[in-house]
C-alpha cells in the first residue's frame, strides 16, 4: 500500500480529511478510489492504515482502521554526516536512500574540499527545503512512519565538536595513512550501542588534518574495503551494513 502524509491533528473521531499536495498525489496521480485501503503517518512513528471513504475535488475523507508505532524503525539512533557533493543529485540520492534505509538524523557537512561556492552562506533555504522534500518523498515510498531530522548545514570544525552525544562516533577514510578498523570486524564493538555517528567525506576525501581533528575528537577510522568508493556509495554501503547488523542483533537476542 501506498504511504501518505498527515498532521495528526487533522484526525477527528477515527477520520481524517486529506488535502493539498498529498490529495493531489493521492487522487491525480495515485489515482485511488473509494474503498481502497492506504497508508498514513505522522512523520513522528505513528503509521495509520485507512480506509478511503469518500473523494471530492479538494479532498479525501478516511477512516482510521489500525494504528501502529515506529513500525519497521530499529532502537538505534544512526545519524550520518553527509558532505555536500558537487553534483547535486548526487548529494540528494544519498540522502534519499538514507532516508529509505532508517538513518533517523542527516547532517549536510561543508569540509575543506567541499567545492569553493559551497559555503554555509550559499546554502539557500529553497535547497534546504528541496532536501526536506526529498526525504518526505523517500518515508512515502518506503512506507516509513519517522521523517528523519534534517539538520542545518554545518563545516567541519563545528561538527566534531558539538555532535558529542553519541555512544559511537565513526568516520569513512580509505587512505592508509591511518589506521582503520575494517567495518566487518569493527561490528562486535556496536553491540549494546543506543546510538552512533556515521561521517563521510565529500569526491577526494577528508584532508588528513580533517582526520586527525575527528580522532582527537573521538571518533574511529573505518574502512569500506580496497576499493575507492563515491561518497554517496561508502553512506549507503556502511550505513546498510549497520542496520542489518542491529536488525540480526535484536533477532539473535
Amino acid at each position: 500500500m501506498e504511504s501518505f502524509y498527515i498532521d495528526p491533528k487533522d484526525i477527528k473521531n477515527g477520520v481524517v480529511e486529506i488535502k493539498g499536495e498529498e490529495f493531489h498525489h493521492l487522487a491525480r496521480v495515485s489515482r485511488k478510489r473509494v474503498g481502497e485501503l492506504i497508508y498514513l503517518f505522522d512523520g513522528g512513528g505513528k503509521i495509520y492504515t485507512a480506509k478511503i471513504v469518500n473523494i471530492t475535488r479538494e479532498k479525501a475523507k478516511c477512516e482510521i482502521i489500525a494504528e501502529e508505532f515506529m513500525k519497521g524503525e530499529i532502537d538505534v539512533d544512526i545519524a550520518v554526516a553527509q558532505a555536500i557533493l558537487k553534483n547535486p543529485e548526487r548529494f540528494e540520492f544519498a540522502i534519499e536512500k538514507l532516508t529509505e534505509l532508517g538513518t533517523k538524523c542527516i547532517i549536510p557537512l561543508i569540509t575543506e574540499r567541499v567545492i569553493p561556492a559551497k559555503s554555509l552562506e550559499d546554502i539557500s533555504r529553497n535547497k534546504i527545503e528541496r532536501w526536506k522534500k526529498i526525504i518526505l518523498s523517500a518515508c512515502k515510498q518506503s512506507n516509513r512512519a519517522l521523517i528523519p531530522k534534517l539538520c542545518e548545514p554545518v563545516d567541519f570544525k563545528s561538527f566534531v565538536t558539538e555532535f558529542t552525544e553519541y555512544d559511537r562516533k565513526v568516520i569513512f577514510h580509505e587512505s592508509d595513512e591511518f589506521e582503520r578498523i575494517p567495518l566487518y570486524n569493527y561490528l562486535e564493538q556496536m553491540k549494546g550501542v543506543n546510538s552512533i555517528l556515521v561521517a563521510t567525506g565529500p569526491e577526494g576525501g577528508f584532508t588528513s588534518e580533517e582526520i586527525k581533528l575527528a580522532v582527537n575528537s573521538g571518533f574511529d577510522v573505518i574502512s569500506l574495503g580496497e576499493r575507492r568508493l563515491r561518497s554517496e556509495t561508502a553512506s549507503i554501503i556502511g550505513v546498510g551494513v549497520l542496520i542489518q547488523f542491529f536488525i540480526a542483533s535484536k533477532r539473535n537476542g
